[in-house]
């Protein structure tokens, strides 16, 4: 996965449209479907990489942050594929992207408020890449759990309570 300049290893899988949000952007899309995968966190990560990179590098994933469009909702394939109720799980996913989508461009428009409120006040790219990790902290669970922003991908069994609160009008044809 590329995150703004940091390359870490991506075990999710993109769905919704191709364009990705900042801690997701990559040239391609990488899918690992099976295995046990490290859980990786984007938020970890993404702090991790604002804390150490160098301004150049900061200013380079504000770009990508207005090239690209809203974040993408992630998940391992894996999950479902081990999920005793993988059809349910598979179309409670498809149920939450639609959710996610809305959220995900609202959440950009926001973002991009920060940079150019950011850029005018002459802040550097440090101080406005941390106010949209503050932004993202503000997001909804489902968005968390679409980003693996601090939490694990959508279709984590963990996440089941949280997926099926995100999709309260999902009726599980296979039951």
């Amino acid at each position: 996965m590329y995150i703004n300049g940091y390359t870490a290893p991506s075990y999710a899988h993109k769905v919704g449209n191709p364009s990705m949000g900042a801690t997701e952007r990559t040239p391609g899309s990488q899918v690992q479907s099976g295995g046990s995968a490290p859980e990786s966190d984007n938020r970890e990560s993404y702090v991790k990489y604002i804390n150490s990179a160098t301004e150049e590098q900061l200013a380079g994933s504000i770009d990508a942050i207005k090239k690209y469009g809203p974040p993408v909702a992630m998940f391992r394939m894996s999950d479902i594929v081990n999920a005793a109720n993988q059809d349910e799980i598979h179309g409670r996913i498809g149920r939450a992207i639609e959710h996610f989508e809305v959220e995900a461009q609202q959440y950009h428009t926001l973002e991009l408020a920060i940079i150019s409120e950011g850029e005018q006040a002459g802040k550097s790219s440090k101080e406005i890449l941390q106010e949209i990790v503050a932004l993202r902290d503000q997001q909804s669970a489902l968005f968390k759990m679409g980003t693996q922003w601090g939490s694990k991908g959508l279709a984590h069994p963990d996440n089941d309570k949280q997926l099926v609160a995100a999709t309260p009008g999902y009726v599980n044809l296979y039951a």
